[in-house]
Parts: C-alpha cells; structure tokens; sequence
C-alpha cells in the first residue's frame, strides 16, 4: 500500500479514534511513555501523533525540551495543541537530522507502516546515541461476539473480499520474539516488550459507527452498492441491539516496547 493510500485511508478514519476508543488507546500510550526517562531530553517526538492527545503528557516530565508532534497527514496536527512544534512526516522518512532526538515514541502506529525495517531504521538515525524509543502495538484479540455478527452480516449481503492486504508489519509488530529481532536489526539495544491487557466496551451504536470506518470490515461495505449498504447496516444494527452488552466488549493484549539507540 503506497504511502498516499495510507494517509487517505487515515485521514478518513482518524476522527473515529475521538471519544471512549480514543481513551482506551491514550491511557497505553501515557503508560508506555513513563517508562522512559525523559528528565535530562532537549527534544522528543511522537511520531503518529494525531491530534497530539500524548504531548502534553510528554512534556511533564521534559521541563526543558522541545516536544513535536509529527503526523502523515496535515489536518490532524492542526487539532494538536499549538504551543507544540508539529510536523509533517512520513515514518519511514523522517524530516529530522541525524541524531537530534532524544526520545521518540510511537503509540499504535508501527503496525501501520508499510516499510517497517525502514520506519525503525529512520527512527535510530534520529535519535543521539542512548536516545530512547517507545512503542505500543496489538498483540492478540479475545473472542468477540459483536464482532462476529457483523462479518456474518456482511457476507450475507456478499460484501466483496477487503481491497487492501494486511500490512506485512502486523506479523512482527504483534509479536514479541520478532519485534525485539526487528528492533535489534535496526540497531537498538536494551529492548524491553511486555504484553498489557486492553478492554473497551462500547455500546451496540458506538461499535457499528466505529465499525463502520475502521478495518477490513469498513472497506469491504464500502464496495456494496447504495442499496445493498443501507440494507446491511439496518441488518447488522438489528441483530446487534440483540446482544447482550458483554458481547460488544473489545478486549485482549498489546505490547509494550522500549529499547535504547547504540
């Protein structure tokens, strides 16, 4: 998937991570970030930093750095607080000199990138020697009801399969032993992952609207006719306000990944 595929695909989803979700995801990316020792930084970035929920929470314990937020696309950082220098950036090209970062942290974003080996090689270059990265990722997902109701829906109005491959650094980013190998390839040492519990129970209305501009499910009911979509959506809220309210509970692990520039 080109670069521009993924800030269109992006840009249409990133309002959807306001709210409860946006919560859920927030409280991951404040915990990872405490585990890095931020005191002595003159400049930390978070890299995919949307609307630059974290930044704030980044310069709390950096008094005397700059603290940017950089992103793929040019509208959420306009969201991001203004006292924060904000960039447009590409994570596997980053517009930042060689060894001028202290710190970079990258909350739910490693999984997006096409290229990972050269998003994480572009992250060590960046950063001064004994430079910090953090990084939360998916691991693994609970059996989920909801969820299930609404595949079964959608195939039964014969959605057509999702248009775009899953991006091959789902593999490594969701496991432990290949992302520390990844990590380590692009010159990190030091790596520490652990796997964190996530749980988020939306409401059956809140789960169809997110479901409806997240994932492979979302792009597979955009390729239905006008018709057939409105009559999809009306079958799965339907079948949906049925369950139970423990059905619609979104849980299972992430990682959490630090590691230290040699």
């Amino acid at each position: 998937m080109s670069t521009a595929a993924i800030r269109d695909n992006y840009s249409r989803v990133a309002t959807t991570y306001d709210g409860k979700w946006a919560d859920v995801l927030a409280v991951h990316a404040r915990a990872v970030a405490d585990r890095l020792s931020l005191g002595q930084a003159r400049r930390v970035a978070e890299v995919g930093c949307g609307p630059g929920r974290l930044l704030s929470h980044l310069a709390e314990p950096a008094p005397q750095a700059e603290v940017i937020g950089a992103d793929l696309t040019e509208a959420m950082l306009r969201q991001a607080p203004a006292r924060f220098a904000r960039v447009v950036a590409d994570a596997q090209a980053l517009p930042f000199r060689a060894g001028v970062l202290d710190a970079v942290v990258m909350p739910f974003v490693l999984f997006h990138v096409p290229d990972l080996p050269a998003a994480l090689a572009e992250v060590r270059r960046t950063l001064v020697p004994g430079g910090s990265f953090a990084a939360v990722t998916w691991s693994g997902h609970d059996p989920h009801p909801a969820y299930d109701v609404w595949v079964r829906v959608i195939d039964d109005f014969q959605a057509p399969p999702d248009p775009s491959p899953q991006m091959p650094s789902n593999d490594t980013t969701s496991d432990p032993a290949e992302l520390r190998v990844a990590l380590q390839d692009a010159g990190f040492v030091g790596v520490e992952i652990t796997v964190e519990r996530f749980h988020h129970q939306p409401t059956a209305a809140e789960f169809l609207a997110h479901s409806q501009v997240i994932g492979a499910m979302a792009r597979r009911i955009d390729l239905l006719p006008p018709d057939r979509r409105t009559g999809c959506l009306l079958a799965a809220e339907r079948e949906l306000s049925s369950l139970a309210p423990e059905a619609f509970v979104e849980s299972g692990t992430v990682l959490y990944s630090t590691a230290v520039a040699s």
